[in-house]
Protein backbone atom coordinates (compact mmCIF):
# COMPACT_ATOMS: atom_id res chain seq x y z
CA UNK A 1 0.00 0.00 0.00
CA UNK A 2 2.65 2.47 0.87
CA UNK A 3 4.33 1.63 -2.25
CA UNK A 4 1.23 3.09 -4.49
CA UNK A 5 1.37 6.26 -2.35
CA UNK A 6 4.55 6.40 -2.73
CA UNK A 7 4.31 6.36 -6.48
CA UNK A 8 0.96 8.39 -6.88
CA UNK A 9 3.24 11.25 -5.31
CA UNK A 10 6.15 11.06 -7.82
CA UNK A 11 3.60 11.26 -10.52
CA UNK A 12 1.87 13.84 -9.02
CA UNK A 13 5.33 15.49 -8.94
CA UNK A 14 6.17 14.99 -12.53
CA UNK A 15 3.09 16.47 -13.43
CA UNK A 16 3.34 19.55 -11.51
CA UNK A 17 6.72 20.03 -12.81
CA UNK A 18 5.11 20.49 -16.11
CA UNK A 19 3.12 23.47 -14.60
CA UNK A 20 6.43 25.28 -14.15
CA UNK A 21 5.83 27.67 -16.89
CA UNK A 22 2.68 29.05 -16.13
CA UNK A 23 2.77 32.96 -14.82
CA UNK A 24 3.31 33.60 -11.82
CA UNK A 25 0.47 36.53 -12.40
CA UNK A 26 -2.14 36.45 -15.24
CA UNK A 27 -2.70 39.81 -16.56
CA UNK A 28 -5.96 41.15 -18.21
CA UNK A 29 -6.51 42.02 -22.05
CA UNK A 30 -6.05 46.04 -21.62
CA UNK A 31 -3.19 45.66 -19.57
CA UNK A 32 -1.27 43.73 -22.70
CA UNK A 33 -3.38 45.90 -25.43
CA UNK A 34 -1.10 48.64 -23.84
CA UNK A 35 2.43 47.16 -23.60
CA UNK A 36 4.71 47.51 -26.40
CA UNK A 37 5.84 44.38 -25.82
CA UNK A 38 3.34 41.97 -24.44
CA UNK A 39 4.54 39.23 -21.83
CA UNK A 40 3.56 37.71 -18.34
CA UNK A 41 6.89 36.12 -16.56
CA UNK A 42 6.29 32.42 -15.65
CA UNK A 43 7.29 30.68 -12.72
CA UNK A 44 10.33 29.42 -13.90
CA UNK A 45 11.47 32.95 -14.65
CA UNK A 46 10.76 32.61 -18.14
CA UNK A 47 8.82 35.46 -20.63
CA UNK A 48 5.87 34.54 -22.53
CA UNK A 49 5.21 37.08 -24.85
CA UNK A 50 1.47 37.40 -26.47
CA UNK A 51 1.15 38.10 -30.31
CA UNK A 52 -0.26 41.38 -30.85
CA UNK A 53 -2.27 39.85 -33.46
CA UNK A 54 -3.49 37.55 -31.22
CA UNK A 55 -4.80 40.42 -28.81
CA UNK A 56 -6.37 42.68 -31.09
CA UNK A 57 -8.23 39.45 -32.49
CA UNK A 58 -9.23 38.50 -29.04
CA UNK A 59 -10.07 42.21 -28.64
CA UNK A 60 -12.71 42.15 -31.15
CA UNK A 61 -14.59 38.95 -29.83
CA UNK A 62 -15.63 40.46 -26.64
CA UNK A 63 -17.37 43.83 -25.39
CA UNK A 64 -14.51 46.78 -24.76
CA UNK A 65 -15.98 46.89 -21.49
CA UNK A 66 -15.17 43.40 -20.78
CA UNK A 67 -11.22 43.67 -21.56
CA UNK A 68 -10.45 44.87 -18.23
CA UNK A 69 -12.11 40.73 -17.12
CA UNK A 70 -10.18 38.68 -19.37
CA UNK A 71 -7.30 37.16 -17.64
CA UNK A 72 -4.37 35.79 -20.32
CA UNK A 73 -3.43 33.48 -21.07
CA UNK A 74 -6.53 31.50 -20.89
CA UNK A 75 -6.13 27.97 -20.05
CA UNK A 76 -6.67 24.68 -21.13
CA UNK A 77 -6.91 22.70 -18.08
CA UNK A 78 -6.01 19.25 -18.99
CA UNK A 79 -7.11 16.61 -16.11
CA UNK A 80 -5.27 13.34 -15.29
CA UNK A 81 -8.24 11.98 -14.76
CA UNK A 82 -10.74 13.19 -17.70
CA UNK A 83 -10.24 11.96 -21.48
CA UNK A 84 -10.92 15.84 -23.20
CA UNK A 85 -10.05 19.36 -21.83
CA UNK A 86 -12.00 21.64 -20.05
CA UNK A 87 -11.81 25.56 -20.48
CA UNK A 88 -13.48 27.27 -17.59
CA UNK A 89 -14.85 30.91 -17.52
CA UNK A 90 -17.78 32.92 -18.86
CA UNK A 91 -15.43 35.22 -21.33
CA UNK A 92 -13.17 32.79 -21.56
CA UNK A 93 -15.59 30.28 -23.40
CA UNK A 94 -16.95 33.09 -25.36
CA UNK A 95 -13.72 33.48 -27.29
CA UNK A 96 -13.33 29.89 -27.52
CA UNK A 97 -16.72 29.38 -28.80
CA UNK A 98 -16.21 32.32 -31.56
CA UNK A 99 -13.18 30.77 -32.37
CA UNK A 100 -14.28 27.14 -32.44
CA UNK A 101 -17.83 28.52 -34.02
CA UNK A 102 -19.75 26.52 -31.37
CA UNK A 103 -22.97 27.94 -30.59
CA UNK A 104 -24.62 26.72 -27.74
CA UNK A 105 -21.78 27.80 -25.44
CA UNK A 106 -21.71 27.98 -21.24
CA UNK A 107 -19.06 29.01 -18.83
CA UNK A 108 -17.60 25.28 -19.01
CA UNK A 109 -16.98 23.67 -21.88
CA UNK A 110 -14.76 20.64 -22.53
CA UNK A 111 -12.87 19.76 -26.05
CA UNK A 112 -11.14 17.11 -27.46
CA UNK A 113 -8.21 17.05 -29.56
CA UNK A 114 -9.07 17.97 -32.91
CA UNK A 115 -10.86 20.88 -31.41
CA UNK A 116 -7.39 21.65 -29.24
CA UNK A 117 -5.69 21.59 -32.45
CA UNK A 118 -7.61 23.98 -34.17
CA UNK A 119 -7.99 26.17 -31.04
CA UNK A 120 -3.83 26.03 -30.36
CA UNK A 121 -3.35 27.21 -34.11
CA UNK A 122 -6.10 29.88 -33.76
CA UNK A 123 -4.43 31.39 -30.45
CA UNK A 124 -1.17 30.10 -29.99
CA UNK A 125 0.56 32.65 -27.81
CA UNK A 126 -2.97 33.32 -26.26
CA UNK A 127 -3.50 29.80 -25.12
CA UNK A 128 -1.46 27.60 -22.38
CA UNK A 129 -1.87 23.88 -21.01
CA UNK A 130 -2.76 23.24 -17.52
CA UNK A 131 -1.85 20.26 -16.43
CA UNK A 132 -3.92 19.05 -13.20
CA UNK A 133 -3.90 16.24 -10.67
CA UNK A 134 -7.03 14.90 -8.56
Amino acid sequence: MRQDNRGDRLVKKQILSLNKHLPRKRKFLDELLLEERPHVVGGDNSRHRFKMDELRRLSEIIEESEYHLLRLPIYIEIDSNASGSKIFGRLENKVICNILKIKDCSSEIYLYRKDIKLLRKELPTTTQYVFLVR
